[in-house]
């Protein structure tokens, strides 16, 4: 008649555990460049020049993370413009020249969102302080770009030996 399949039989456990694993490591993967952000700004706050005007750690994380929103909003547009204006050559001066000009962006970017903020106060050189570390955070992108690029081609290399 008909044949038994000879798989395992899992538990409603079994697919609990599951789902609960796949919704913690996408809530990890979601919520940690959020977290990075928010760490490293307030060491940044911790200097004289930037302070965040809060009344609370929440109030906190909520204006971070209103400013962390506009951010990757910002730059992401402002980096698709500019990796389609340079795109016609690559080389390693484009990058330098992208990278020249996502400065400018952060620096400028921030000086506005400072004049029209009353969450995040920085004085004297707060708003090089704050340019600087999104541009570091920006520079980190592309480094584990890099990295995760050349991690998936050794993966797939030695997948590919395994089977020839």
């Amino acid at each position: 008649m008909g044949k038994k399949s000879k798989g395992k039989n899992y538990s409603i456990g079994d697919h609990i555990f599951a789902v609960l694993v796949v919704f913690l490591m996408c809530a990890l993967i979601v919520s940690s460049p959020f977290l990075i952000f928010f760490g490293v700004f307030k060491l940044v706050a911790l200097a004289p020049d930037v302070s965040i005007n809060t009344t609370g750690t929440f109030n906190s994380v909520m204006i971070l993370f209103k400013f962390f929103a506009l951010t990757v909003i910002v730059v992401g547009i402002v980096d698709v413009l500019f990796s389609q204006i340079l795109l016609r050559k690559r080389g390693f001066l484009n990058y330098i020249i992208e990278a020249l000009l996502m400065f400018c962006v952060f620096y400028l970017y921030v000086l506005i969102y400072s004049m029209n903020s009353q969450e995040i106060i920085l004085r004297n050189n707060g708003v090089l302080l704050v340019s600087v570390f999104l541009f570091i955070l920006y520079l980190m992108i592309s480094v584990v770009y890099i990295v995760s690029k050349w991690m998936y081609e050794t993966v797939m290399k030695s997948i590919q030996k395994k089977n020839n």
